[in-house]
């Protein structure tokens, strides 16, 4: 059996974009929820968003390597 952790990114019937290890029925690992002035402004493109939003979060901190000591010293970085 393989370490590696398959996981998808669905949109919810509520809007909501989930990141979720695939054939999981709990709580996913990561939401995220636009508010309404951003639906508006993003339409269609709020999923694709979102998906850049995860891929950027996860190969920025190095989270597919595992090294938890070196990710927890990471610096905290705010984008506008």
């Amino acid at each position: 059996m393989s370490d590696t952790a398959i996981l998808e990114i669905v949109e919810l019937a509520n809007g909501e974009v989930v990141l979720r290890p695939a054939e999981a029925t709990g709580e996913p690992l990561v939401s995220i929820r636009f508010s309404e002035e951003a639906v508006e402004l993003l339409r269609r493109n709020r999923f694709e968003v979102a998906r850049e939003m995860l891929d950027h979060a996860i190969t920025r901190t190095h989270l597919w390597e595992g090294d938890e000591e070196e990710s927890s010293e990471a610096e905290l970085a705010t984008v506008h």
